[in-house]
């Protein structure tokens, strides 16, 4: 008998003091200028900028625009949950990585072979997608709609400097939206009814790069950078977008994560929700319309440590009637970001 070698080819640099500290000045404003992160920080923009350079040409880190797609008027999201059955995971995978309207996507251990999220503009454009994509012998779905997300992104980690970063540039944007705080907020209550062409255009620019210059961003959607800027603003200040780093949970010591389907009475699904979200580990938790109305996203450092989260967080949830746990074996796409190998590669 023989002890299996570690096979993983996944992030394997190290955060010192400083790193943290500049990707949680990232995280309080993503598009501040580097002198504004440094001092945040406490080192010159210079050492801020390379230092998040070598993180982002190593495929860990990446600065880029996130939002509640509903609270924010931009669609719907979907969780959808795939056995597959017979057919090749492998092919299905792959033909979904290629979809813009797929958010998150990765293979999991347990009762689903597949999940992933899509958003989409209405369910009329859900049943479209779930009867083209998910084609082939045996597979099923489930499709779980995102009524209230209970998390915001860039706040399970790293986190956020107490203080927003500040800035002596004229073209500096709005540093993020206060997060909520779950043990008091109903979650991300609606923020838009819907969102404008021009709002569109300018969130679409910043999801693969947050920190675009805006002269090339009023560019790209064809208008003057003061009315790009003041959409721009708008956007942040509001919450509607948050702009920050989508870090390889790898880089923190996380190499375990779950994806989590709970079933809980309704009049304590809110209770329930918000007890998910202030936990340290989840990084997403959302209430949905389906037999799971809570679904989550959390972070592990191991395959040991879910017995623990199960039993003590799990098992604490108020009015849970059924708990599914999976392992997400491989991630290939994380806020529209593909991965490969534990590293982001678009």
């Amino acid at each position: 008998m023989s002890i299996p070698a570690d096979d993983s080819r996944s992030v394997h640099l190290e955060l010192d003091v400083l790193d943290r500290a500049i990707l949680s000045a990232l995280a309080a404003n993503g598009r501040a200028s580097w002198g504004a992160i440094g001092a945040a920080a406490g080192c010159s923009g210079s050492t801020a900028q390379r230092r998040y350079q070598r993180l982002r040409d190593a495929g860990c880190v990446k600065v880029i625009a996130a939002s509640d797609v509903l609270a924010s008027g931009f669609g719907l999201s979907v969780e959808v949950r795939v056995v597959c059955g017979s057919a090749d995971v492998t092919s299905l995978v792959a033909r979904l990585a290629e979809r813009d309207e797929v958010r998150f996507l990765a293979t999991l251990t347990g009762s689903a072979d597949v999940v992933a999220q899509l958003v989409v503009s209405d369910h009329r454009q859900l049943e479209r997608l779930l009867g083209e994509l998910f084609v082939g012998n045996g597979i099923r779905t489930e499709a779980l709609t995102v009524l209230r997300t209970f998390t915001v992104p860039f706040s399970a980690f790293p986190g956020v400097l107490a203080s927003s970063v500040g800035d002596d540039s004229e073209t500096t944007t709005a540093p993020n939206a206060a997060v909520p705080d779950p043990a008091v907020d109903e979650g991300v209550p609606p923020l838009s009814a819907s969102a404008t062409g021009l709002e569109r255009a300018v969130f679409e620019q910043l999801i693969d790069d947050g920190r675009v210059p805006l002269v090339e961003l009023a560019r790209a959607v064809g208008l003057g950078e003061v009315v790009v800027k003041r959409v721009l603003d708008a956007l942040i200040s509001s919450g509607r977008i948050r702009i920050g780093p989508l870090v390889a949970p790898e880089l923190f010591g996380l190499g375990t994560q779950l994806t989590v389907w709970a079933s809980v009475a309704p009049d304590r699904l809110s209770e329930a929700a918000r007890h998910l979200a202030g936990h340290p580990s989840v990084a997403y938790a959302a209430a949905t319309a389906g037999r799971y109305n809570l679904v989550a996203q959390a972070f592990l450092p191991n395959v040991g440590a879910i017995y623990e989260f199960d039993t003590t967080v799990l098992g604490a949830l108020p009015g849970v009637r059924e708990v599914d746990v999976a392992i997400q074996m491989t991630t290939h796409k994380r806020m529209w970001s593909r991965v490969k190998e534990g590293r982001f590669i678009r």
